[in-house]
């Protein structure tokens, strides 16, 4: 949630990947490689969960210590949805579709979230383009032609 990666991004990212001097992450996955800058909160999560792991320790693993796999998490969202009241169809897709959307309401530019998650530019306009919109006319109201 606090990054906007895809699930592998995330699940095969190593120790070594997060730098908490720079508060970046490095992942890879379906576009290539990228470095994300990260929030407070992740940057915070991220260091309680690399404390004592060597640098080529999974960043994110599984209560048994594992790696986890391709979908060991589906039943655990599908808990965590009903738990939070949230709709049946509610996966972890959801929570970059999340990230992407709070991030352009909270005025992060189309090309800068495009850059963090990985996704084209295209793309990003072509599916939340519209809150971009509704966002400039308020900020244009607060422009002061001489």
């Amino acid at each position: 949630m606090y990054t906007g990666c895809r699930a592998g991004e995330l699940t095969s990212a190593r120790r070594g990947a997060f730098d908490a001097r720079t508060r970046t992450l490095a992942v890879t996955g379906k576009t290539g490689s990228r470095t994300i800058p990260l929030a407070p909160a992740a940057v915070e999560l991220f260091q309680r969960l690399s404390r004592d792991k060597l640098p080529t320790a999974y960043l994110l693993v599984r209560d048994d210590s594992k790696a986890w796999a391709h979908s060991d998490w589906d039943e655990l969202v599908k808990q965590s949805a009903v738990a939070a009241g949230l709709p049946a169809n509610t996966c972890l897709y959801t929570l970059r579709h999340s990230f992407i959307t709070q991030a352009l309401l909270d005025g992060v530019s189309t090309l800068e979230v495009s850059k963090i998650v990985g996704t084209s530019l295209p793309m990003i306009e072509k599916h939340y383009g519209h809150l971009v919109f509704d966002r400039a006319a308020e900020r244009l109201a607060k422009v002061q032609i001489v």
